[in-house]
């Protein structure tokens, strides 16, 4: 089949998306250019439930499928959903996963013209499987995305997806901030101390010794972003506050995420999707990676906007198969995460301000 889809009348588009929120934000450019390249072409997307709020506003596309997803959901489950697309008569289909089976679900919903990476043995599934070799594995995510539509000849597209928060939902976070006497001149810090996996996550009582200087030094006030399941992590933090000045937030919409980091003058994180959230309100980004590697899968802004906390191990980046490829800590903690001090992080809050053309404490 000819490799050039560039001159092909293609109306109708599928787009797989990758299976975590970070990712998504990261495919977010792929998506764009592919938009301005093809602007006669309707383009849905499959994207897995937690991603879904993510993608619903975004006005370049016209449909939105979620994939079924959680406990209960098998393998049959999914392919009866990547069948039941086929009715869509797709003449492009892009799968961003690496995964056999995304390649197989692909292939099902009956896109003529299929593009994605030639990983594990899937190029059977692919009309246009693209190589995956030395040099695709070391780009930043957005150009490992974006090299998927080589056969395209698309360009990269280098502005960023900025959500639109409705007016609602503002109001809604303005009320709950007020409800905590948090004011909009205050110094008021995002914290989310949660991850995908708990080895990758810093320790929650440095983050309470940061939150406790943050609070003393700078007059902060604290807000904790975390799910319900872990509110004990939250406890544990809060206890090295002042009642008064950290506030804890969880299961919240993505929505209301981008309201509430809207109103903070700084981001500090672990290496996660809520990180990449950040980086879309385009706060300071304090980001904190142990396993993962900052050059492929850091945050899509300005540099000058964010600062990475890494110990830059010559082991990282690692496949995460804790802990066959190295040896946990007394706190089961792979070391590279393990060895990030407090001591580091606020020079990396210092650093981020004294790189900005305005200082972070500024009013």
């Amino acid at each position: 089949m000819e490799k050039d889809l560039s001159q092909k009348k293609i109306f109708n588009i599928l787009l797989w998306m990758p299976n975590w929120i970070g990712d998504v934000v990261l495919a977010l450019p792929s998506i764009q250019a592919l938009y301005n390249r093809r602007q006669e072409a309707k383009i849905s997307a499959a994207v897995r439930s937690h991603s879904f709020q993510l993608l619903k506003g975004y006005s370049e596309l016209d449909k939105i499928f979620k994939i079924p997803s959680g406990d209960g959901v098998g393998f049959w489950e999914e392919i009866q959903f990547a069948r039941s697309l086929a009715k869509n008569n797709f003449d492009l289909g892009v799968v961003f996963p690496n995964s056999f089976k995304s390649a197989l679900f692909l292939k099902l919903t009956g896109a003529k013209y299929r593009l994605g990476y030639d990983t594990e043995i899937r190029s059977c599934f692919l009309t246009h499987a693209v190589k995956r070799d030395a040099r695709a594995k070391q780009l930043y995510r957005v150009d490992y995305f974006m090299n998927i539509l080589e056969p395209l000849k698309i360009k990269k597209m280098h502005s960023r997806f900025v959500p639109a928060i409705k007016s609602e939902l503002r109001m809604k976070v303005n009320k709950i901030l007020t409800s905590f006497k948090v004011h909009h001149r205050e110094f008021l810090v995002a914290v989310h101390p949660g991850g995908s996996k708990l080895p990758r996550r810093w320790h929650p009582d440095r983050f309470g010794i940061l939150c406790q200087k943050l609070i003393k030094e700078y007059n902060a006030k604290i807000i904790l972003i975390a799910k319900d399941s872990e509110v004990d992590t939250l406890d544990q933090i809060s206890s090295f506050c002042q009642k008064d000045k950290v506030f804890c937030i969880t299961s919240l919409s993505l929505p209301e995420i981008f309201a509430v980091l809207s109103r903070c003058k700084i981001f500090i994180g672990n290496d996660s999707g809520i990180m990449h959230i950040a980086a879309m309100v385009n706060i300071p980004i304090i980001g904190i990676f142990g396993p993962g590697s900052p050059e492929t899968t850091g945050p899509f802004m300005e540099k000058e906007n964010f600062e990475i906390v890494t110990k830059n191990f010559h082991c990282s980046p690692c496949r995460q198969k804790f802990f066959t490829e190295c040896k946990p800590s007394a706190h089961n903690k792979p070391y590279c995460i393990e060895d990030i001090s407090v001591k580091d992080v606020i020079e990396a809050i210092d650093r981020l301000s004294k790189s900005r053309r305005k200082s972070l404490f500024d009013k």
